[in-house]
């Protein structure tokens, strides 16, 4: 199969997947109701990345030749496999964003009228978002079959979960208390809880 292919493949999967985020997050701004942000910070690390990421990106979607040197020799099985995973992160991200729906925002923050999601993905695991990202980079790293695009996107994500997970948990159990105490001895933070 021709690199043409896989390119636009990614660009389709790509933008569908920031697309549902966008729509939600949109949203949620507009019928939300007030957010106390909760990430200052981090919003200075995002805004810092949010610059080399998108450069790199939209460079490699428009002439990805010139980013040719951070080429991987993949063979077009992975590539094949960076479809599977880029179109199930697709799914996933709706279903995430559906059972998120008003309390969705890119920023950690508490809505005026926040509620506990605990159905769709939710009802198994803490944070289905993170393990939806991880797999949407690492679709894009072999879809891309470029380890600047794919690496950055990784890197990023990695940065900001080591940073965000416990201040979001803190968060919750401020702002729901014993009811996500128990909500986390239910759930499995990455993937569902397997029992013993």
């Amino acid at each position: 199969m021709s690199q043409t292919f896989f390119h636009i493949t990614f660009i389709l999967i790509f933008v569908a997947f920031m697309g549902i985020r966008a729509y939600y997050f949109r949203k949620a701004q507009q019928k939300g109701g007030k957010a106390e942000y909760q990430e200052q910070k981090m919003t200075k690390v995002r805004q810092t990345i949010g610059w080399i990421f998108p450069l790199t990106l939209f460079t490699y979607m428009l002439w990805p030749s010139i980013l040719g040197w951070a080429t991987l020799p993949l063979p077009e099985w992975a590539q094949w496999a960076g479809v599977a995973l880029g179109l199930a992160s697709v799914a996933l991200i709706w279903w995430i964003q559906w059972a998120l729906d008003l309390n969705f925002a890119v920023i950690l923050h508490v809505r005026e009228n926040h509620t506990l999601v605990k159905h769709g993905p939710y009802r198994w695991v803490r944070h289905p978002m993170y393990t939806t990202l991880y797999l949407h980079g690492l679709s894009t790293l072999l879809l891309t079959r470029n380890w600047l695009v794919g690496g950055l996107y990784l890197l990023a994500l990695t940065g900001i979960v080591v940073v965000r997970l416990k201040n979001e948990e803190a968060a919750m159990i401020e702002k729901f208390g014993d009811e996500y105490r128990t909500y986390m001895r239910q759930t499995g933070r990455f993937f569902p809880k397997l029992s013993v």
